[in-house]
């Protein structure tokens, strides 16, 4: 540059510029952390918790943003500290969820979606109904007592005519038989 006087000055500093015009790898998979996976597994996605906790990675220190089944619906935020992220989603209503993040990276960048986790959100206490096929028992009758679930135990509920899931009084009951919602 030169001065109105004609002296020339010097160049100055050259500044360091960093472009990052590219978008960040899709984030894994969202993980339903296994403190927030209650049911009888806590690797099936099946839950009672409504604002469960997710992991995964991404790019390190971007921020990490979950979506709901739409991929619009915001559910919760965070930084991938070191690559790895952990979120906790805002309420989610019962049924299925399919859980997708994206990672913005510093350059606002944003990543495509990852992989969607499907995660049931299930807040309806099961129930059971016990019938007989005859109303009332004598000394030396059968009826056939039918066990009716709500949801299938699958192989939870067991009775194999002495020990089992089910208190027995004042007479005996034979093998429980069936499988899905209707035992026998």
């Amino acid at each position: 540059y030169t001065d109105v006087a004609g002296n020339n000055g010097g160049a100055g500093t050259t500044p360091a510029l960093t472009f990052d015009t590219s978008d960040p790898a899709a984030p894994s998979a969202p993980v339903l952390a296994s403190a927030s996976d209650n049911g009888f597994s806590n690797t099936d996605n099946i839950t009672n918790v409504t604002t469960p906790a997710f992991t995964g990675t991404a790019e390190a220190g971007s921020t990490v943003t979950l979506y709901d089944t739409d991929g619009v619906t915001v559910i919760g935020t965070g930084i991938a500290t070191g690559g790895n992220w952990s979120i906790t989603a805002s309420t989610l209503t019962p049924g299925v969820h399919t859980v997708t993040a994206k990672a913005t990276d510093a350059a606002n960048n944003v990543s495509p979606a990852s992989t969607g986790l499907a995660v049931t959100i299930d807040t309806t206490s099961p129930t059971l109904a016990i019938t007989s096929s005859v109303p009332q028992l004598k000394t030396g009758e059968t009826a056939t007592i039918t066990f009716t679930f709500s949801e299938d135990p699958s192989t939870t509920f067991a009775w194999d005519g002495t020990t089992g899931d089910v208190v027995v009084s004042g007479g005996t009951l034979g093998a429980i038989s069936g499988s899905g919602l209707t035992r026998t």
